[in-house]
């Protein structure tokens, strides 16, 4: 008899219920008759046709819709994003290498394409856990990479016990540094990608009139006043765009949110036949007092 996606979920949530904590009270959380999530104090948490579980206690509207998911998919599944993930991905490898069990939180993990992809090539037993504000996002996780834990979850208020997870990857999104020292174990590792100058520059020249202006934070430095500073890798590239792959890389990226139809056409005839990718990619262990 085959097994659902939902059902696949459910019994990846029940064997590893030790993880979750309720968002509401702190309290330790059960599944119960593969369904729901439930806390000491009975607050409860259905398990969703799709196999996810919102742990979000309030509602949240993000721009983050579905049509935008479901081109990042085809962006992501096209290798886009191939060589920053196969570095991530080694570095998971070497660290989790003597683990017989290791636990892996994608925070900001959208419709869950790159930490799939990093799953699949990682040996032994690894468990993946992706949180994302948009329902839309995690919605799409669960039906399409059933066998991980997926959650609406809201990064400030993260739904699992401390000091639980190996490694967390925080991969173009903000991070919440106060909630991933508290969840990453002691001898965790945590991977941030953030992007640099060259990111989607072809873009960039259509969509942003100012193209002079930067962005004057360093992320090195804000990463390094909460982890201490394993390594830093720039990773730059120029991907080619087959056909059809510009609509979809239009709509999932931020840079075109508030801009005029007129421009995406514009853009759209362009005929952009290359993008660059431009990423540092930061590692960090826990701060050890």
């Amino acid at each position: 008899m085959t097994i659902s996606k939902k059902m696949i979920n459910a019994q990846v949530m029940e064997s590893n219920s030790h993880l979750f904590r309720c968002p509401i009270c702190s309290s330790g959380m059960m599944m119960a008759d593969k369904s729901q999530l439930v806390c000491a104090d009975n607050h409860s948490f259905d398990l969703s046709k799709s196999g996810y579980i919102n742990l979000a206690p309030q509602a949240h509207v993000t721009k983050y819709d579905k049509s935008l998911f479901e081109a990042r998919k085809i962006v992501m599944s096209s290798g886009f994003f191939n060589p920053v993930l196969d570095y991530i991905t080694t570095k998971i490898a070497t660290h989790t290498d003597k683990l017989e069990q290791a636990f892996i939180l994608d925070a900001g993990c959208g419709e869950g394409t790159h930490l799939s992809a990093i799953l699949s090539q990682l040996p032994g037993n690894k468990t993946g856990v992706g949180i994302d504000l948009a329902k839309e996002g995690i919605t799409a996780a669960a039906k399409v990479y059933p066998g991980s834990i997926w959650s609406v979850a809201d990064l400030a208020n993260c739904p699992f016990q401390s000091n639980r997870f190996d490694v967390i990857l925080n991969i173009l999104s903000p991070a919440n540094y106060a909630e991933f020292t508290r969840l990453l174990k002691r001898d965790g590792l945590f991977i941030k990608a953030v992007p640099e100058s060259g990111y989607l520059k072809e873009l960039r020249a259509v969509f942003y009139e100012d193209e002079g202006r930067k962005d004057d934070t360093d992320p090195v430095a804000r990463f390094a006043e909460h982890y201490d500073v394993v390594s830093t890798e720039r990773i730059t590239y120029v991907f080619p765009l087959a056909p059809g792959l510009l609509a979809p890389l239009i709509r999932m990226t931020p840079l075109t949110w508030g801009a005029s139809e007129e421009k995406i056409e514009e853009a759209l005839g362009m005929d952009i036949q290359n993008i660059t990718i431009d990423f540092t990619v930061i590692l960090g262990m826990k701060k050890i007092e």
